[in-house]
């Protein structure tokens, strides 16, 4: 039985569901060395997608795609992605062990060669995108002269092995400074969408498009975001997700469709703003 054979005896739970039930599930420190990875593939699969309906290949896919040996947290990152899908086989949520399929990407060629300069492509945003994240840095930096004070204090207390506000103070500042150097690689290659020459009938990154879900005559309104922005609380769906993929490009009266694992979702699209 290969990845792909679908089981029917699995419970039937969207990732976002599985992933705040896992969350909850882990220690805190855990939580703080695992939650962005994990949630970051959360999104870019789409939170509303079944545990049931991934695949072997899917995941690999997304390994391939965003794991390199070059980034200095490739290990983290691996390791954060096993313990998910590993939770999951466990819960019986998914078929099989995914984690099987997470691993580092190996970049360059041989020994000898010259090594070739990759231009990392700008990453396109929303410019309230944007700004959230720069606001998130400020809050961030301005947390770091406590932390560290934390640290001092918590030191100051007696035996390190044994003194846990010392090293949960440690962890917080690592998790801390990882993310702060996170949104400044971001930063570094945002762009903000460029709306001149914009068809204004045309469903774009940034656009709030109306639709009908036609089988259960329900109207939702998304607009569409990068992965970074995706929030699925706020209906801000990525354009790398199912629904947003299919929705991006489109116009007014339009009908699409989106394969899921309860069957083919139809909707029209009523229509499409574009917010200053």
């Amino acid at each position: 039985m290969t990845n792909e054979t679908q089981s029917a005896t699995v419970t039937q739970i969207t990732l976002g569901e599985a992933l705040n039930e896992y969350l909850s599930s882990l220690k805190i420190a855990q939580r703080h060395e695992h939650e962005h990875y994990v949630r970051k593939y959360v999104e870019h699969a789409d939170p509303l997608t079944l545990c049931s309906s991934l695949s072997g290949s899917r995941v690999e896919s997304y390994a391939e795609s965003q794991i390199r040996s070059s980034d200095p947290n490739a290990q983290k990152r691996v390791e954060a992605l096993k313990a998910w899908f590993q939770f999951l086989k466990k819960k019986n949520y998914c078929n099989a062990n995914y984690g099987i399929n997470v691993r580092v990407r190996r970049t360059g060629g041989r020994a000898g060669t010259s090594a070739v300069r990759v231009e990392e492509a700008p990453i396109e945003m929303t410019a309230d995108g944007l700004e959230a994240l720069k606001k998130e840095l400020s809050e961030i930096e301005s947390k770091v002269p406590d932390l560290v004070k934390a640290i001092e204090h918590a030191r100051s207390d007696g035996d390190l092995r044994e003194n846990a506000p010392y090293h949960a103070a440690r962890e917080a500042l690592a998790f801390t400074n990882d993310r702060k150097q996170r949104i400044e690689t971001s930063l570094k290659r945002a762009v903000v969408v460029d709306a001149s020459g914009r068809d204004e009938g045309l469903a774009a990154l940034g656009s709030l498009v109306t639709v009908t879900h036609i089988e259960r005559n329900r109207q939702e309104t998304y607009q569409l975001v990068s992965s970074r922005e995706a929030n699925a609380r706020e209906r801000r769906i990525s354009v790398e997700s199912p629904v947003g993929k299919v929705l991006l490009g489109r116009r007014i009266g339009d009908e699409v469709e989106v394969e899921a694992p309860q069957g083919t979702m139809r909707y029209r699209v009523d229509s499409v703003a574009h917010p200053d």
